[in-house]
């Protein structure tokens, strides 16, 4: 099953065995929340523990969002079994910000996050996760 509207594209890639989330232009925060969701949705799904975050279009995760990821979203997923992410930086400031700003409250021992300019180092990191 895959997902396929003009802001947000998630699927499993079962090569990568990870679930795969494209963020594409501004996100409302009813879209935002409803892809990052999905994305849960479909770890749980196809029991994954991994996601290729590719946000380097993605314009801006607003402040409720953000907070919204911080204290209810991120604690249930890694409940849930959401232990690492591979983000692809992305090129919008704004966006950067508040990606990193996220990142850097997140116990790195629940979920591990890490950077990346391009798909295919991103690819390769969580290629090598056990």
């Amino acid at each position: 099953m895959t997902t396929d509207q003009h802001i947000y594209n998630i699927y499993h890639d079962p090569e990568l065995q990870a679930i795969v989330m494209e963020w594409n232009g501004y996100a409302t925060s009813a879209q935002f929340r409803e892809g990052t969701e999905t994305m849960l949705k479909f770890l749980v799904r196809h029991r994954v523990s991994k996601v290729l975050g590719d946000v380097h279009n993605m314009v801006l995760i607003g402040m409720e969002d953000q907070k919204w990821l911080e204290t209810d979203f991120l604690p249930r997923a890694i409940a849930q079994g959401f232990q690492a992410i591979a983000m692809i930086r992305p090129r919008h400031y704004f966006n950067k910000v508040a990606v990193e700003s996220v990142s850097y409250k997140i116990d790195s021992d629940k979920l591990r996050i890490q950077f990346f300019d391009d798909r295919e180092k991103a690819s390769q990191w969580l290629r090598e996760l056990v």
